[in-house]
């Protein structure tokens, strides 16, 4: 039952797109945009790593500049929903693992997040609060950095890939015509 299920799915999340009346249009990215976001992130770092003081301050208002930042390059559609999407919640991880719950009132959504991230990220369970633990979630936001310049670099080829793909699947099911296409109720 669950391999039918699977099945299905999979099916319409392939087929449901080709079978539109008109393919959703990529939006049109300012790639200089995403990448001076995320430059921005490593000049942060490296600056923060050169001098070694008042870290948590510059960490801080470097977020919120970030962020606000991604939010009017959003707006101005200078950037992708995908992207704004991975930069948003990469910032987000950032500041879950640079500012401590003094009282541990968020330790459990904190561990749950950052579990999450390296285990999507790296495909490894997160080691929680133990040895390594930290320098697992820098490797992982170091390569979310790396992937999210991928998907920037290419983006075009994703775009083709996706209509051959597309063409791929319209072509071997057609979509259905008059009262048989209708869906049972």
């Amino acid at each position: 039952m669950s391999k039918t299920l699977m099945c299905a799915v999979l099916f319409a999340a392939l087929t449901v797109p080709a079978l539109a009346a008109e393919p959703p249009s990529p939006v049109s990215m300012d790639k200089r945009a995403a990448y001076a976001l995320l430059d921005s992130i490593g000049e942060m770092f490296h600056q923060m790593a050169a001098t070694g003081t008042g870290w948590t301050e510059k960490l801080e208002k470097g977020l919120q500049q970030f962020m606000a930042d991604a939010k009017k390059a959003k707006s101005q559609k200078q950037i992708d929903p995908v992207f704004y999407r991975r930069y948003w919640y990469l910032l987000a991880i950032v500041k879950m693992t640079a500012r401590p719950d003094p009282g541990g009132i968020l330790l459990p959504v904190i561990d749950r997040e950052l579990g999450q991230f390296v285990g999507s990220v790296l495909g490894e369970e997160w080691k929680g609060s133990g040895p390594g633990a930290i320098g697992q979630v820098l490797n992982a936001i170091a390569y979310e950095i790396v992937d999210l310049q991928m998907y920037v670099d290419n983006l075009e080829a994703r775009e083709k890939l996706r209509k051959t793909w597309d063409e791929k699947f319209i072509q071997a099911a057609p979509p259905k015509k008059g009262p048989e296409a209708a869906p049972v109720r």
